[in-house]
């Protein structure tokens, strides 16, 4: 299911659009403009809250570094969201994984006053704080790193704008839970705000159900201690 085709969905089950009435086919219809709107609004919220708890496996994926002799920091891809498990990259030249540095660059710069010109084999790694996302490496890499490619999984952004962008669902099942979750979110932005969607029991309902679909295996059914 693709944005446009959630928003229709949203608009029909809140009563914007009903019976033989059209689906919009652009985000630009002026008939149903604020509507629209907020049905968009209500899905990208929705993602974000789901991307927030690290409930969609559909943002997993790997990217590469490639090393450069004498180069410390290096921006991570754009569309990069956190790491997937356990922060690391992994070097399979030497079949090695580079960890985060305890405590962070604060921590380095009292370890190794040099931290940032000192080079050898990269043994840690630590968030460059910077305007975009980078991450940087201790030591820095010398000349036998040159050119040495290391990966790394992350969680990749799934955000929906543009009417063609797919919902993060692997099937229609998860794409309609989540659909009854953005319909009551955009009915509270109807009535005048954001309400607490915590203590709506319709919503609870529908997002129990997306998370149940979205399980790769069956959920307990039992409770207690078994003996």
């Amino acid at each position: 299911m693709d944005f446009l085709a959630g928003v229709n969905r949203i608009l029909r089950i809140n009563g914007v659009i009903k019976g033989d009435d059209d689906n919009i086919t652009t985000f630009d219809d002026t008939q149903h403009a604020h509507d629209i709107e907020l049905a968009q609004i209500a899905i990208q919220d929705e993602v974000i809250e789901l991307v927030s708890d690290s409930l969609i496996p559909y943002e997993h994926t790997t990217s590469t570094i490639s090393l450069v002799d004498g180069t410390r920091s290096y921006a991570v891809q754009t569309n990069f969201i956190r790491f997937f498990g356990e922060p690391s990259f992994y070097d399979s030249t030497q079949n090695v994984r580079i960890w985060e540095y305890k405590g962070g660059e604060q921590a380095l710069m009292n370890h190794d006053y040099n931290y940032k010109t000192t080079t050898g084999t990269p043994m840690y790694w630590y968030w460059d704080n910077t305007t975009t996302k980078n991450v940087a490496f201790y030591n820095v890499p010398d000349a036998s790193y040159d050119g040495r490619s290391l990966s790394y999984d992350y969680e990749k952004s799934v955000l929906v704008e543009n009417t063609t962008d797919t919902l993060p669902f692997h099937n229609n099942e998860e794409a309609y839970a989540f659909c009854a979750m953005a319909a009551r979110r955009m009915e509270a932005m109807m009535k005048g705000g954001q309400a607490d969607m915590n203590a709506d029991p319709v919503y609870n309902s529908a997002r129990a159900r997306l998370l149940n679909l979205m399980r790769p295996t069956n959920p307990s059914n039992k409770y207690g201690k078994q003996y």
